[in-house]
């Protein structure tokens, strides 16, 4: 057998390389080819898909707010499904709050000396998973209080796989047009898990 030498395996790297670059170029190329031959067929579309979405949107404007304004009509069920558009009202995940995290780690070691590596960070900051594990008693200790979930009104639509391709197809012209309607979502110290 004989000696591999370094003038070998540069040229081997120089293979490797130059294979590399002619599979990404026929890669990109069949990328642009795939990308042409389907603009024609997303213009056509193109206005009718910004008109529909529009519709769409204003559409679920109009069902949020009629939701929004009428929770009385939602106690029993609470919900309701008409053509895979489900509407109603349904409880946030429960949240955990406390005045001061110095205040809750300093309780933490002392009052539950065995549970305080868990909850606690060795930089001192609170471990929300562990303290949710712990009981509504130590929780009361240590100056936790659970907040409930508020009933919040909800609308969903079907998810079936043209149903996915209809969201990212009016995604795509929604975004186009600057009309992104997702609310933000409020964020809290902590979402509550439900005990298993």
């Amino acid at each position: 057998m004989t000696e591999i030498t370094l003038t070998e395996i540069r040229a081997a790297a120089e293979r490797l390389a130059q294979a590399h670059h002619a599979s990404t170029a026929s890669a990109a190329l069949l990328q642009e080819e795939v990308r042409a031959a389907i603009q024609p067929i997303y213009t056509r579309h193109q206005a009718q898909l910004d008109h529909t979405a529009e519709e769409e949107a204003h559409a679920y404007a109009v069902l949020a707010a009629m939701v929004a304004g009428a929770p009385h009509l939602f106690s029993k069920p609470r919900s309701l499904v008409i053509d895979g558009v489900r509407c109603g009202y349904r409880k946030e995940a429960d949240t955990l709050d406390w005045d001061d995290d110095a205040a809750l780690i300093d309780r933490l070691i002392v009052l539950n000396p065995e549970q305080a590596d868990l909850c606690i960070r060795t930089q001192a900051s609170l471990v929300i998973d562990a303290i949710e594990q712990l009981g509504a008693i130590d929780h009361r200790r240590l100056g936790i209080r659970r907040i409930a979930g508020a009933d919040q009104p909800f609308i969903t639509l079907g998810d079936s796989d043209v149903d996915k391709m209809v969201k990212a197809i009016l995604s795509d012209a929604q975004r186009r047009q600057g009309e992104d309607e997702t609310p933000k979502k409020k964020k809290g110290k902590a979402k509550a898990k439900e005990p298993a």
